[in-house]
Order: structure tokens, then sequence, then C-alpha cells
């Protein structure tokens, strides 16, 4: 439990304070008539290995990273997968890697630099979100969720560099980098609908039209009979196109069922969307210049709606909503820069507390629950 605080906690405040340095340094030069600085300064560097070498030094840490550990080892013993779905990108660096001899260290290690470097690349032009981006990942549950998730992880990253294409309207590059990511996770074939998001004319900046489709997304979703309907209706269509397993999961386990779910991890998420539609009109005329904004703003509010609107029915109808994470994270950081400069300190408060809280809200879980499920979310590592 220790070492969990300390890992997290130190991990984001020291990323923070390097963000939060090159950012006040880039300001100084721009305001002397200066250039950016480059993208690998050496504050961004030196988080990026603190970040690498965190995650590389994790061990034996959640359910996911257990599996695709197993995975690799038994590919290294055996020469064998002992899963043949994978995405053949997703095969061949891992067959590549255990064929080279390299250590799980270096295979896990592989995946966080994809991560952390795509986004910190994807926001190259705006260093000052960095500080907050750096708390918010790591007492938030994107560091968790990301070194569990290690493939769909790539690709939420991934998709943050390419909302630039969609504002810069490069849909050839844009599909080109799609199908890639498919080779990644089969999941992506999303990402190309996803590309006509920021382009639909919405010609009206009222609140009360957020709050309503969010409103009526939480009631849709407090009855997914009409979903689990749906979703076995798609049996077949989800076979074909290799999801079966987990239609057949839904029906078969207590785990992946459709059930009840409430408590922190939907009830925050909710209020920090409510506090995000309120202010966006103050957060869009302070970085009125800033195209990456109202994109972000979009794809922020159609994941809260699709994950309240999924949010009681099987884990894997979720993801979809989980795709646009990173932008979700990207967005609560505008807000938070805009709070800080505005010296809007409640506003500010009430988002650290609903964004910070669930670090510290998995480790008490596992700490209280010894032996549950939530015994693997503490941090391990190979070290000591």
């Amino acid at each position: 439990m220790v070492l969990s605080l300390t890992v997290y906690t130190g991990t984001a405040i020291m990323m923070a304070l390097l963000g939060w340095h090159v950012s006040q340094r880039e300001q100084r030069q721009l305001t002397q008539g200066g250039h950016e600085l480059p993208f690998l300064s050496w504050e961004i560097v030196v988080a990026l290995l603190i970040y690498i070498a965190v995650s590389s030094a994790r061990w034996l840490t959640s359910w996911d990273y257990n599996m695709y550990y197993s995975y690799y080892v038994s590919l290294q013993s055996l020469n064998d997968f002992s899963r043949e779905n994978f995405e053949p990108g997703f095969h061949f660096v891992t067959w590549a890697m255990g064929r080279l001899g390299l250590s799980y260290v270096f295979y896990f290690a592989f995946w966080a630099t994809l991560h952390i470097v795509l986004l910190y690349y994807a926001l190259r032009h705006r260093k000052l979100l960095l500080p907050w981006i750096a708390l918010c990942i790591f007492m938030g549950p994107y560091y968790i969720q990301w070194m569990s998730t290690l493939r769909q992880a790539v690709v939420e990253c991934l998709f943050v560099v390419m909302v630039e294409l969609i504002i810069r309207r490069k849909f050839w590059l844009y599909g080109l980098l799609s199908i890639l990511a498919m080779l990644i996770h089969k999941m992506s074939v999303l990402l190309i609908p996803l590309y006509f998001v920021p382009l639909i004319p919405v010609r009206t900046a009222k609140r009360w039209l957020p709050y309503t489709l969010l409103a009526l997304c939480v009631v849709l979703g407090a009855f997914p009979q009409w979903i689990h309907w749906c979703f076995d209706k798609a049996g077949q269509m989800l076979a074909m196109v290799g999801y079966g397993h987990y239609h057949r999961l839904s029906s078969t386990s207590a785990y992946f069922a459709f059930r009840s779910v409430m408590g922190p991890t939907r009830v925050f998420p909710l209020l920090t969307g409510v506090i995000l539609i309120w202010y966006y009109p103050a957060i869009k005329q302070m970085f009125a210049s800033d195209k990456l904004l109202p994109a972000t703003y979009r794809f922020m509010l159609l994941s809260l709606g699709y994950l309240n609107l999924m949010g009681n029915t099987t884990q894997y109808l979720s993801r979809p909503g989980d795709l646009m994470r990173g932008l979700s994270l990207i967005m609560i950081c505008y807000a938070m820069c805009y709070f800080w400069r505005q010296r809007r300190w409640i506003p500010l408060v009430a988002l650290c507390a609903l964004n910070f809280y669930y670090i510290y809200y998995e480790i008490f879980k596992a700490a209280v629950y010894q032996g549950s499920i939530y015994t693997p979310e503490l941090y391990h590592t190979f070290l000591f």
C-alpha cells in the first residue's frame, strides 16, 4: 500500500513539475519573440523516461497485465501463443520480441512508450496542459487502465494524434492510420465514422442541449433491457467480426453479464461532465484560437453519453466509449488550466477532487478487501 501511494503520487508530481517547467520556459521564450521549444526538450525526455521506468518495473499488477504476461512468457518458453485471435500487428510485435529473447520488462516498456509518446506528441503545441495531464494520468484511472488494456490504450492515444488530422481535413492519412490501428485492435474500425463527428455542423451553443442529451443517456442506460435484447440479436454478427466469445461470456459469466453498476467511478465522471458543459463557453473563449478544443469537447460529450448509456451492460459494450478516453482527459485538463489561470478555485478544487480520487480509492479497496479482485491494483515491482 505504501509503495503504491509513493509510486503513483510521486510519479504524478515529478511529471507535473517537469511539464510545468517546460511550459513556463516555452512561454518565456515566446514572449521574447522566440519559437516553440522542440517536442523532445529535456523536460519532456525526462518525463517520458520516468513514465517508461515506472511501467517497465511494474509486475503482476492487474488481471489484464497477468494475462498479457502469461501470453508473452508462454510464447518464449513454448514457442506458441495460448490465444489465437490477437490482431496481426499485436501478434507480430509480441512474436518478434519474444523470439529475440527480450525480457517481459522490455515488452511492457515498449507498449508504455507508445502510450505516453503518442499522447505527449499530440500535445506538443499545448505544453501548458502537461502538468495537469500528468496529475490526471496517475491519480485518475488512465494509467491503470492503459497498462491493463495495452492494445486498446495504443489506439486511444493514437486517436488523440489523429484528431489533428480531422481538423486539417487529412482524410486519407487519417484512414491509413485507422487501418494500421486495426492491426493492433480490431475495435479501431470505429475510427472511420468518428472522423465525421467534429465536422457535423452544430448551430446552437446553448447548454440545455448537451444537458438534455446526457440526461437522456443516463435514463435510457438505467433500463438496459432493450440494449440486452439488441445485443442478443446481434450475436451472429458479432461472431462474424471475431467478437462471438464476448457475446457468449455475457450469457455464461456473471462478471461479464449485464448488471447494474453505480458508484464513484460512474458518478464522478458524470459530475465532471456537468462542470465541463457549464464552463465550456468560457473555456472556449480563453482558447479561442485553439482548433483542437471544439473537437475535443465533442468527443468528450460523445464518450460520456455513450458510457452512461452502456453503463449497466457488459463491459465489452463500453469499449467504443473508452476509445475516446484520451480526449476526455484532455478536455478535463483544458478546464483545469482555465480555472487555474482565472483563479476560479472552487470549480478547480471540485474538478480535482472528482478526478484525482481514483487511484487512492483503488488502493483503499485493495487494502480493505484483501484477497478480492481489487488486490492486483496495488503497484508491484520485480525489483523487490
